[in-house]
């Protein structure tokens, strides 16, 4: 602990000290606006179907993975080198690991479906700390405005062009009213809070509050994207129990054998149904959640201090990502051995 304070390593924390001081005074990254649905890229449609900056970054995900694929197999050697000796690195990891928990054959049919949702969730995941993922985009302007108490307005953030490349780029503003402004805009915040309503002031007062809206946002931060992933495990889910078990399969909802008393195992089977639709809410809410506080939190750690504070962060969100890819991956295997189980009461477990 001592050598921490003395010659270069007291010189290298003086110097990241000052460094993250001038970031936090003279370094300010505009807060993006957090927005719960998925933002339409201005201008593109196919036909009448917008899209939106998170189908952008599905599709990257998509690409990766293909592209991941193509150089494993583009030259096949009977010794694997380079990428090939990685991905059947991984491949043998995850396969020895699904054969534990539900035997060779199970693990060889379904490791197809559990490797393409690893993948796929997990660079989902990962393109949110890619730099330029959510902070480049169009700049929009808005007409929503905050009044202040000292004579301002708080128009969130206007447009300015940076110095060197002549970027456009956005820079908080306050803006002075007149005093005919001032006086309406008084008038008006004290008529709604006679009436209990939050104040904002009409657009002709004051014009030229911009946002972003990017151009690649994390997939998973859309809602759509987790439940339509959250569907395919479960409708996937219940194929695989029919094509094991046939129609005996739906007996475990409606008619099953578990204590051999009616009404209990009616309530079981109740309960089970009810199960398979809550599995809908857990798998996407899961994982929509996280992902998405977490890029909440890269957000506002950046706005706060933006030199080496928020790498920790990034390291976080590094891990959270890859778990929340293998969390929905080995759930879904999990799902699918429980469903080769009979409840009929011929079955041993």
């Amino acid at each position: 602990m001592r050598k921490l304070f003395q010659g270069k390593n007291l010189v290298y924390l003086l110097v990241c000290l000052a460094l993250l001081l001038i970031s936090a005074l003279f370094i300010r990254v505009p807060l993006p606006a957090i927005s719960l649905p998925a933002e339409q890229i201005p201008g593109l449609k196919i036909g009448n179907f917008p899209i939106t900056n998170t189908m952008i970054a599905t599709l990257l995900a998509d690409i990766t993975v293909l592209v991941l694929a193509f150089l494993a197999v583009r030259k096949v050697r009977e010794v694997p080198q380079g990428m090939q000796n990685v991905m059947e690195w991984i491949v043998e990891m995850f396969d020895n690991m699904l054969t534990d928990i539900g035997g060779r054959e199970k693990a060889r049919s379904w490791l197809p479906m559990f490797m393409t949702i690893l993948l796929f969730l997990l660079f989902a995941n990962w393109w949110e700390l890619i730099p330029g993922v959510d902070s480049i985009g169009m700049l929009e302007p808005v007409e929503v405005s905050h009044v202040v108490s000292n004579g301002t307005i708080n128009i969130g953030y206007r447009k300015v062009e940076t110095p060197i490349l002549g970027i456009p780029t956005l820079k908080a503003a306050k803006v002075p009213l007149t005093k005919v402004d001032q006086a309406r805009v008084q008038q008006e915040a004290l008529a709604a809070e006679q009436q209990g309503k939050e104040y904002h002031p009409h657009e002709d007062t004051i014009v030229g509050g911009w946002v972003l809206t990017p151009f690649v946002r994390a997939a998973a931060t859309d809602l759509n994207v987790a439940l339509a992933l959250a569907l395919i495990s479960v409708v996937t889910t219940q194929i695989v129990g029919m094509r094991r078990l046939g129609f005996k399969y739906w007996r475990r909802f409606f008619n099953p054998v578990i204590t051999g008393i009616k009404p209990i195992d009616i309530f079981v089977g109740i309960l089970e149904l009810i199960s398979e639709v809550a599995k809908l809410v857990s798998f996407s809410f899961r994982l929509f959640g996280n992902i998405f506080a977490g890029q909440v939190l890269l957000f506002v750690m950046a706005f706060l201090v933006a030199f080496l504070v928020p790498l920790p962060f990034y390291g976080l969100e590094m891990f959270v990502g890859f778990m929340q890819a293998f969390v929905f991956a080995i759930l879904t295997f999990i799902f699918f051995e429980q469903g080769t189980h009979s409840h009929a009461g011929d079955a041993h477990h």
